[in-house]
């Protein structure tokens, strides 16, 4: 006959067991975790402390030209690429050369014969004047007679108009070397300041009137920094702040720059500002519209209590570390005074006291192991 009491009996007790295991698991659960966890601290240190403003753009030439002929005609030659660095004066390009050569050519002849004809002139005329002034002083000791003088001086009087003559004629093939210079100099390109060619926009035997741009160049003399920064860092900029940037291409090469302007416009849509900086040497390696990243100093705080950027936390009120006291972490409020990405500066803290290297990794009230 089935005995409905010793059921009863055993399901109870297995309730209690199950009703045991529980607890006694909850209890070991409870243990584990409110045993101290091991995490990495840090004691705060003293060091000068440099708050910057990051900002991100590109770099811009102070000046772009568009180059091309005066003159119409076919591409003869082109002697650079996009990308090449210029001098200025250097030849870049030129026109075919027409007729053009071939008149300037003439009249650098016939101002070289004109040169050689008052050189010879000029030799005449010093051999006459010699001649006539012995011929003078011979007369006047009486050596010779003063026909033969008078004789000599007629000779340095016709000698010295031809040497006028032959003056007067390269002064005239000069003045035509100048009249067609300019149209051969029309025909040709050539560099108006250092730079370096953006774009090249004609080939060899391309038909190009006087309007016709063959090149832009940018001017490597001076490079402008253009950034945009968040308009709430207004308030810490101003103008002559110095700033280290570098390039995402060339990551280990940074140079020096100051800050020459703050907006004066700002995007209303994207809440930034516009910032341009004036690098103080120009790198071998820079281009126009290289992307480019800025820190500007804004602030120097010497030799104050530090900790890394990331033991800092920002409550509602104020930001706060997470300190050791007697195993447990405690929240400790402190006061901002200066901070880069890396390091920021407080007060509210003495020195030697532990605080949680990475405020993410506890929470208040944790038991650490020290």
């Amino acid at each position: 006959m089935f005995d409905k009491s010793k059921l009863t009996a055993w399901f109870t007790r297995r309730r209690l067991i199950t009703i045991g295991i529980v607890v006694l698991l909850y209890v070991l659960l409870r243990m584990f975790l409110a045993r101290p966890v091991e995490l990495p601290l840090i004691e705060p240190s003293s060091r000068e402390v440099v708050e910057v403003v990051v900002a991100s753009g590109r770099l811009r030439a102070v000046r772009e030209s568009q180059l091309g002929a005066e003159a119409a005609g076919l591409v003869e030659e082109l002697r650079v690429r996009e990308g090449d660095r210029v001098q200025r004066g250097q030849l870049l390009g030129t026109l075919r050369p027409g007729e053009i050569p071939a008149r300037f050519a003439q009249v650098r002849a016939g101002e070289e014969a004109a040169r050689k004809t008052l050189e010879a002139e000029e030799a005449a005329l010093r051999r006459t004047q010699q001649e006539a002034a012995r011929a003078e002083e011979l007369a006047k000791r009486q050596l010779i007679a003063n026909t033969e003088a008078e004789k000599a001086a007629t000779e340095l009087q016709v000698q010295r108009a031809r040497t006028e003559a032959a003056r007067a004629r390269l002064a005239e093939s000069l003045a035509e070397i100048e009249r067609v210079r300019p149209e051969f100099a029309r025909r040709e390109v050539r560099a108006p300041f250092d730079g370096v060619i953006l774009r090249r926009l004609v080939e060899p035997g391309t038909s190009v009137t006087g309007n016709t741009t063959w090149f832009s160049i940018a001017e490597m003399g001076d490079i402008e920094l253009y950034v945009e920064t968040d308009e709430n860092n207004v308030g810490k900029l101003a103008v002559r702040q110095p700033a280290i940037a570098v390039t995402p291409a060339y990551p280990d090469q940074a140079f020096a720059a100051t800050l020459m302007q703050i907006g004066p416009n700002v995007d209303t849509e994207r809440g930034v500002i516009g910032l341009r900086l004036i690098a103080a040497e120009v790198p071998p390696f820079m281009l126009p519209n290289m992307t480019v990243d800025v820190s500007i100093e804004v602030e120097r705080t010497p030799s104050k209590l530090a900790l890394p950027a990331s033991a800092i936390g920002a409550g509602e009120a104020s930001a706060f570390v997470l300190q050791l006291e007697q195993g447990r972490l405690v929240r400790t409020p402190v006061t901002v005074i200066g901070r880069n990405p890396e390091w920021v500066a407080v007060t509210g803290i003495e020195p030697g006291v532990k605080v949680l290297r990475n405020i993410r990794q506890g929470k208040e009230g944790q038991r650490v192991r020290n």
